[in-house]
C-alpha cells in the first residue's frame, strides 16, 4: 500500500498517536507539562511573534504596489469566481471564531480595556479586536498562501511546503522536517477550533432545547458527529462540498449580520466602525510591536496578542494552502488584496455590528453584571435580548454548525494533498485518513483540558507555532530571493 511508503505520513502519524498516547494515559501530568512548557515557551520567545507578524504585513503591502504584483498566478481563467473565492478563503480562515467571539471579546475590552486611552471606551474595544482579528492573521495566511501558490501555479510545484527548497536550497531531510512540521502545525490549529466550537455548539443547545449537558462524553459525540459530516463533505470534492458549504455560511451569516444591524444602534455602529477601522490604522505599527503609549502589559500579551499569533500561525498552513488551491488565475497584487484587505473589512464590520449593540444593552462599562463572558455561550445570551431571539439563536447554532464542518472539511482536504505528495486532487484514502486522525486528536484534546479546554488548546498552540514560525521565516526568504532572482 503507498501509504505505507509515504515517510511524510509516518512520521506525521507515529507523532500523533505518540500525543494520543500520553493525552490518554497521563492526562494530569502532560497537562501540566504543556502548561508550564507554554510559559517557558511565551517568556522567552514571545515577542518574536510580535515582530513576525508585523513584518508580514509589512512585506504583504510592498509585494501588492511593487512590479511583482502584475504577475498572473498560473495561466489560464480565473479558477473561481469573486464571490465564490472570498465565501471559502472567509469560512474557512475565521467562521467558527467570529461566532466565538462576535460579543465576547468586544465586551471584555469594554469593560476591561488593556491599558488607559483617551478614545470612547467603544471606539477604543473596537480597535483592539480589530488588532487581533485584522490585517495581521489575514497577512499570515495570505503569506503562506502566496508562497504556495506561486510555486505551484508559477513554477509547477507541488502544494507541499518544502517544494519552496530547490536546487542549491534542496536537501531531503530539511525537506521532510519542513512538510512533518506544516501538518502538525495545521492538525492542532484545527483541532483548536473543532474543540472550543464543538463546546459552543453543545452551549447553544443547551441554552435553545435544554436537553443537552455540557460533559465531556457529549463533547466528544459532537466532534465525532461533525468530523463524520466534514468527512463526507471533503469526499464530495472541492467544487462540491465544500465550495457550496462555504457559500451557505456566507449567506447566512450576511442575514444574521443586516438582521442584528437593522435591530441594533445603526447610527452608532457606523460611528464606531469608520472611528475604530481609523484608530487602528494610525496605532497599527506601536500596537503591532507593543511600542511607547501603546504598550501592555505582559499578562494581557500572554492571554490575548502571543496566543491570537499562534492560534493565526498553527492555522497558516491549512487555511493559506487551501487559498493558494483556490486563487489560480489571479495577479499577485489581487491576491493580496483580496486576501488582507477584503476579509479584514468584513470582520471589522462583523464585531462592530454585535460589539455596538452588545454596549447598548449594558450600558456604562461600570454596570456591566458579566452577561457576555462565557466564550461559548454569550451569542445566544446576545440573541436572547432580540426581538425574535428563538429564530436568531436558532440560525446561530446552525452557523456555528456549518462554519465548522467547512474547517475541518477544508483542513482534511489540505491534509490529503500534504500527504499524498502535494497533489491538488488527493486520495479518497488519505481524506478517510484524515477525517479519523482530525476526530481522535480533538476528542483527546478535550481530554486533556476538560473544563480548562481553551488555556490548554492556547498552551498547545503556543508549542507548534514555535517551530512553525522558523520554517515559515525560511519560506519567505527563500520565496522573496526567488522573486527578485528569476522575475
Amino acid at each position: 500500500m503507498k501509504t505505507l511508503k509515504n515517510p511524510t505520513l509516518l512520521i506525521s502519524l507515529a507523532i500523533c498517536l505518540f500525543f494520543l498516547s500520553l493525552a490518554f494515559w497521563f492526562p494530569i501530568g502532560f497537562k501540566s507539562w504543556i502548561a508550564s512548557s507554554a510559559h517557558d515557551t511565551l517568556d522567552i520567545f514571545g515577542g518574536f511573534y510580535l515582530y513576525l507578524g508585523f513584518f508580514v504585513v509589512v512585506i504583504m503591502v510592498a509585494l501588492a504596489f511593487s512590479p511583482f504584483g502584475k504577475l498572473k498566478l498560473g495561466s489560464g481563467k480565473i479558477a473561481y469566481s469573486r464571490y465564490s473565492w472570498v465565501a471559502m478563503l472567509y469560512s474557512t480562515g475565521m467562521g467558527a471564531g467570529l461566532m466565538l467571539r462576535a460579543v465576547q471579546e468586544p465586551v471584555f475590552y469594554y469593560t476591561e480595556p488593556p491599558r488607559e486611552s483617551s478614545l470612547r471606551d467603544s471606539a477604543f474595544a473596537l480597535e483592539y479586536t480589530f488588532f487581533h482579528w485584522g490585517l495581521t492573521p489575514w497577512a499570515f495566511y495570505g503569506m503562506f498562501g502566496l508562497i504556495i501558490a506561486f510555486l505551484v501555479y508559477g513554477k509547477n510545484r507541488s502544494m507541499l511546503s518544502s517544494s519552496i527548497l530547490s536546487g542549491r536550497f534542496h536537501h531531503p531531510f530539511l525537506s521532510l522536517t519542513i512538510d512533518v512540521i506544516t501538518i502538525i502545525s495545521t492538525l492542532f490549529g484545527v483541532v483548536g477550533a473543532v474543540g472550543l466550537g464543538s463546546r459552543q455548539l453543545l452551549a447553544g443547545c443547551a441554552m435553545l432545547f435544554g436537553q443537552m449537558d455540557i460533559t465531556y462524553n457529549n463533547n466528544a459525540f459532537m466532534v465525532l458527529f461533525l468530523g463524520s459530516l466534514a468527512t463526507i463533505s471533503a469526499y464530495a470534492g472541492l467544487s462540491r462540498g465544500i465550495r457550496n458549504l462555504s457559500r451557505f455560511n456566507i449567506a447566512l451569516a450576511l442575514l444574521l449580520l443586516v438582521t442584528t444591524y437593522l435591530m441594533g444602534e445603526q447610527i452608532a455602529t457606523l460611528v464606531n466602525l469608520f472611528e475604530g477601522i481609523k484608530n487602528y490604522l494610525l496605532d497599527f505599527v506601536p500596537m503591532s510591536l507593543n511600542l511607547e503609549s501603546m504598550k501592555v502589559d505582559k499578562n494581557f500579551l500572554m492571554d490575548w496578542t502571543y496566543f491570537y499569533w499562534a492560534f493565526w500561525l498553527a492555522w497558516a498552513p491549512f487555511t493559506g494552502v487551501f487559498i493558494a488551491r483556490i486563487s489560480k488565475g489571479r495577479t499577485i497584487r489581487e491576491f493580496i488584496i483580496g486576501v488582507l484587505v477584503i476579509p479584514s473589512l468584513g470582520t471589522f464590520l462583523w464585531f462592530a455590528v454585535f460589539g455596538t449593540q452588545a454596549f447598548a444593552l449594558i450600558g456604562s462599562p461600570e454596570s456591566y453584571q458579566g452577561e457576555y463572558d462565557s466564550l461559548y455561550g454569550s451569542i445566544f445570551v446576545f440573541f436572547d435580548q432580540l426581538p425574535f431571539s428563538f429564530i436568531l439563536k436558532l440560525l446561530s447554532l446552525i452557523l456555528v454548525f456549518t462554519f465548522l464542518i467547512t474547517s475541518i472539511d477544508s483542513a482534511i482536504y489540505v491534509l490529503g494533498m500534504f500527504s499524498d505528495q502535494g497533489k491538488t486532487e488527493p486520495k479518497k484514502s488519505y481524506l478517510l485518513i484524515w477525517g479519523l486522525l482530525l476526530v481522535s486528536f480533538t476528542v483527546g484534546t478535550i481530554f486533556i483540558g476538560k473544563e480548562e479546554l481553551l488555556a490548554a488548546v492556547s498552551q498547545i498552540l503556543i508549542l507548534i507555532a514555535i517551530p512553525f514560525s522558523a520554517v515559515f521565516g525560511l519560506m519567505i526568504g527563500v520565496f522573496l530571493y526567488t522573486l527578485v532572482r528569476k522575475n
